[in-house]
């Protein structure tokens, strides 16, 4: 279950040092994964587009997970 590590207050953010750093560097391991396979679908979409392949299920899905990788990213602040 999720549990907030952090405490906003007016000079910035509070947290339990220990716990909060683990957390971060979990956190900094999805978003490289993350940003690892949308710059590889990114890859994909360019090889496939090259190849005239645009209308192919297989384009298609690379560009609906593009969106999706894409959405999650921005909120994360990483796009």
């Amino acid at each position: 279950m999720y549990q907030r590590l952090t405490v906003p207050t007016e000079q910035g953010y509070q947290a339990d040092g220990l716990m909060a750093i683990e957390r971060l560097g979990r956190l900094e391991d999805v978003i490289d994964r993350l940003m690892k396979e949308y710059n590889q679908t990114q890859e994909a979409l360019e090889r496939l587009g090259a190849q005239g392949k645009e209308k192919t299920a297989t384009y298609k899905q690379l560009w609906a997970n593009k969106l999706s990788l894409r959405e999650l990213l921005t909120r994360l602040g990483c796009l």
